[in-house]
C-alpha cells in the first residue's frame, strides 16, 4: 500500500512517459556494492539519485505497476545480447517495460550491473529528448537474497504402537517375544484387552489377546509397593499365612510341603495358547513404589518351570505401571520410574575410583610434607652438640 501511494502521483496524476527497467534479481546491496577497484557499478543511478524513501519489503512491485498502465497503451520489449527485441514506437503508449535479459555466464554481477547502468543512461537520455516528462523505474522480479519462510504447524502426534494404554494399566514395550522351545513369535498385534480389579486383595489382572496367544499380567499392591503378583497361600495349624514370593524357590517351597498347603495361587504371567495354559515366572523381581513405574532397558523375561516344552515371554525395553482402578486413557501417565539397573552405574563407579586415587595422592603428599626435617641453624656440625634438658 505504501508503494502504491508513492508511485500513484508520479505515474497517474502527472501523466508522464514511464519506462520500467526490469532486472531478474535486485536488492539494496546492489546499489552500494563496489568492485575490487572501488568502482560503483550503478554510477549513473547513484549520481542522479536525490531524495530516497526506503521500504523494507515490497510484494509484487511489477503487479502494482501493471495496474497503473493501460493495456492498450503499453509496450513490452527485451534487452538481449543482440540488443532490443523490437523498436520503440513513438506513439505506442505511455508505459514502456524493458526486461533486461542480456546476462551470460562470463559476466560477474558487477559487470552485469555496469552494463545495465550504461544502457539505462543512454535510454533515459533518448526518451528525455523525445518526451517532455519521463519517469524511469528500476525494479526486479525477485530479490537477490531469498529467505525461506518457516511456519509453525501444530500436528497431532501419531499414536505410538509400542505404547499400550489399557484399562488401569500403562505399558510401553519395544518388543514382546514369545519363545516356545526354539521357535520365537513376535506379539505385536493387540486385538483386545480386559482388566479385572479386586479391591479386597489389592490385585489386578490384565488380559492381552494377540491372535491365538493370550497373556495375563497379574499385579499385587501391598505396603506401599506394587509387584507382579506371586502369592502362595499356606495353612499352618489352622492359621492362614499369605506369603508374597517373587522367586522360583518360594514356589518350590509351596509344592514341597503338600500337607501344609490348603490352596496355592502363585501367578505372575499366565500364557494361554489354544488349550494350553502355562504360568511364567520372572527371572528378576519386578516391583516399584506406589504411583511409580518400573523401567528396564534390558530384557525382562518370564519363564516356565516344569514341562517338556519350555516357554518364555520376553519384554524388551519395558516400562510398566499398574493403577489398580479403571481410568481414562488420557489420564494414564507414567510416574517417576524405578530402574532395574542398580544405582551404582559405571559412571558413578568411575567417579568414585578417580576420587579415591586423588585422596591417596593427597594423603601421600601430606605424609611426605610431615616427614621433612630442617637442619638447626645454630648447630655446628664440627662442635659439641647443643642439648637442652627438660628442666631448663
Amino acid at each position: 500500500m505504501a508503494y502504491c501511494r508513492l508511485v500513484f502521483p508520479l505515474l497517474v496524476l502527472s501523466d508522464p512517459f514511464t519506462v520500467i527497467f526490469i532486472e531478474e534479481t535486485l536488492s539494496v546491496e546492489d546499489f552500494s556494492s563496489k568492485t575490487s577497484d572501488g568502482e560503483v557499478p550503478l554510477r549513473y543511478l547513484r549520481a542522479n539519485l536525490g531524495d530516497s524513501y526506503y521500504l523494507p519489503s515490497v510484494t509484487d512491485a511489477l503487479e502494482a505497476l501493471n495496474s497503473f498502465a493501460d493495456v492498450e497503451k503499453e509496450n513490452h520489449v527485451k534487452l538481449t545480447e543482440n540488443g532490443l527485441s523490437a523498436e520503440i514506437e513513438p506513439e505506442g503508449g505511455n508505459f514502456l517495460f524493458i526486461e533486461l535479459k542480456d546476462a551470460n555466464e562470463r559476466d560477474s554481477r558487477a559487470d552485469l550491473l555496469r552494463r545495465h547502468n550504461e544502457f539505462m543512461e543512454d535510454m533515459f537520455a533518448k526518451l528525455h529528448n523525445r518526451y517532455e516528462k519521463v519517469v524511469a523505474i528500476y525494479t526486479a522480479r525477485n530479490p537477490s537474497w531469498t529467505v525461506s519462510e518457516s511456519h509453525r504447524v501444530r500436528r497431532q502426534a501419531t499414536e505410538d504402537n509400542k505404547m499400550y494404554r489399557l484399562d488401569g494399566l500403562l505399558l510401553y514395550v519395544e518388543e514382546i517375544l514369545l519363545t516356545e522351545s526354539n521357535l520365537t513369535t513376535h506379539l505385536d498385534n493387540l486385538e483386545s484387552s480386559t482388566s479385572t480389579f479386586n479391591d479386597t486383595s489389592n490385585t489386578m489382572s490384565t488380559d492381552m489377546k494377540f491372535g491365538a496367544d493370550n497373556i495375563q499380567l497379574n499385579f499385587v499392591h501391598k505396603n506401599g509397593y506394587w509387584t507382579f503378583g506371586l502369592s502362595c497361600v499356606l495353612s499352618v495349624k489352622k492359621n492362614i499365612v499369605v506369603l508374597d514370593i517373587s522367586e522360583k524357590k518360594f514356589k518350590d517351597m509351596c509344592e514341597v510341603n503338600p500337607p501344609l498347603v490348603s490352596a496355592v495361587d502363585y501367578k505372575t504371567v499366565v500364557l494361554t495358547r489354544s488349550s494350553l495354559t502355562k504360568v511364567l515366572y520372572p527371572e528378576i523381581e519386578v516391583y516399584s513404589l506406589t504411583d511409580w513405574s518400573y523401567r528396564c532397558g534390558e530384557r525382562v523375561t518370564f519363564n516356565s518351570i516344569n514341562g517338556t516344552i519350555s516357554y518364555s515371554l520376553t519384554f524388551r525395553d519395558m516400562e510398566v505401571q499398574p493403577f489398580f482402578k479403571t481410568m481414562n486413557a488420557s489420564d494414564l501417565v507414567f510416574g517417576d520410574s524405578f530402574n532395574c539397573i542398580g544405582f551404582f552405574s559405571v559412571p558413578i563407579w568411575s567417579g568414585l575410583f578417580v576420587v579415591f586415587i586423588f585422596l591417596a595422592i593427597t594423603f601421600y603428599g601430606i605424609m611426605m610434607m610431615m616427614d621433612i626435617r630442617t637442619m638447626d641453624r645454630f648447630d655446628d656440625p664440627k662442635g659439641k652438640t647443643i642439648t637442652i634438658n627438660a628442666a631448663e
